[in-house]
């Protein structure tokens, strides 16, 4: 999967492209939706789907439609990173995957020209999200550390507000922001990253 930062950077830039006529705000509350599961309140077969194209959110609404396309956003940016061998240049650890992908929130957040426009959208709890079975005051908590997420670049103390918020303990979240101090010195990860984004679309034709 990708973190929450990444999610969106790679949406937008894509969304014009393949989503235009879609109601924006439902597309990505739902694009972000699905790792709600990381608070425990969900299932992760509830909200993540296999082997699903473009091709398969037709018809679905939009917020059915972002909640589908996290999915493969996260086998597309996977895949990449599997392919390109990005894993073998990072510091060995159990939090590597975690801490990649933070890597990249920090990476990419400076793609995003408005987050402002996200954390508005935040500010609404749709009803569909209510239709899963998640309560108000477990979206609510969902929104709400995704909005103090995107206020700003993450950096050390934003990441581990964040981890903890993901039930991460100190210590795991600790070792995370030191491979991320690793990781931002290999100029070979930082490119893969930027290529990521920018080769996005081809990645899911």
């Amino acid at each position: 999967m990708a973190a929450p930062i990444t999610h969106v950077a790679i949406t937008a830039r894509v969304f014009d492209k393949f989503f235009k006529g879609r109601a924006k705000e439902d597309f990505f509350i739902g694009s972000l939706f699905p790792d709600i599961r990381y608070l425990g309140v969900i299932a992760r077969d509830k909200t993540h789907y296999a082997n699903i194209t473009l091709n398969d959110l037709v018809g679905d609404d939009s917020f059915l439609a972002g909640v589908k396309f996290h999915s493969i956003l996260d086998a597309a940016r996977e895949k990449f990173m599997v392919e390109n061998d990005v894993y073998a240049l990072c510091p060995r650890s159990k939090y590597i995957t975690q801490s990649l992908k933070i890597l990249e929130d920090e990476i990419l957040y400076k793609y995003v020209k408005d987050w402002q426009e996200y954390i508005n959208y935040l500010k609404n709890i749709l009803p569909e999200e209510i239709n899963l079975g998640i309560s108000n005051k477990d979206a609510q908590r969902w929104h709400n550390l995704l909005m103090q997420y995107f206020k700003k670049q993450p950096n050390e103390h934003e990441v581990t507000v964040f981890a903890l918020g993901f039930g991460f303990s100190k210590e795991a979240t600790r070792e995370i922001n030191e491979n991320i101090a690793d990781m931002k010195n290999n100029k070979k990860i930082i490119s893969m990253i930027k290529s990521l984004y920018r080769n996005f679309d081809t990645l899911i034709k």
